[in-house]
């Protein structure tokens, strides 16, 4: 009953707030972590067929930013994402606005106006226009990570074709490092 009376009431509890904050920091370290292990080269190759390093840590960093953005107009919008070159081209660029973004999530505070109804725009389909939906900044903070881990396992496997060892969570969903482990 207690899950059913959060949903309904759109309350989050400090708990649930610090894990979406620790979950984001994580996400973040990983990309900082790996970018201080590769080479600049290694960040803009394209050579295995498939996009850059570079190109996946500037999208995550895109919809942060988007995210954040969209706060203070109460209004997300994904699609407005800047796709910054020089973040997808120069691994310091990326390192800069990694820790900016560290920095960022570090300081929300979701103990404010818990459950903060925002809306979130977005193209879900490429002939169409975006959607615009309700949504909460906790909700939002919840699919920033699972976007960033989905692009964190792809860039693994990138790396680890030049040659990189890296963590085994590298890049994995925090329920499966919690199977993993049982």
């Amino acid at each position: 009953m207690r899950a059913s009376k959060a949903v309904k009431d759109n309350s989050i509890h400090s708990a649930d707030a610090e894990q979406l904050i620790r979950g984001c920091v994580y996400c973040v370290d990983q990309c900082e972590q790996l970018l201080k292990l590769i080479s600049q080269e290694v960040y803009v190759d394209t050579s295995q067929g498939i996009s850059s390093v570079g190109a996946h840590v500037r999208h995550i960093l895109d919809r942060f930013n988007c995210f954040f953005a969209g706060l203070q107009q109460g209004c997300v919008d994904y699609d407005a994402r800047k796709r910054d070159k020089s973040i997808e081209n120069n691994l310091d660029a990326a390192l800069f606005s990694l820790a900016l973004i560290a920095r960022r999530v570090e300081k929300l505070d979701l103990a404010g106006d818990p459950g903060e109804s925002i809306t979130v725009r977005e193209s879900v389909h490429h002939q169409g226009p975006s959607v615009t939906i309700a949504s909460t900044v906790e909700r939002e903070l919840m699919g920033l990570i699972t976007h960033s881990i989905h692009h964190l396992a792809i860039i693994a496997l990138i790396v680890k074709a030049f040659g990189y060892q890296l963590d085994s969570d590298f890049g994995k969903a925090p329920s499966t490092i919690v199977y993993e482990r049982l």
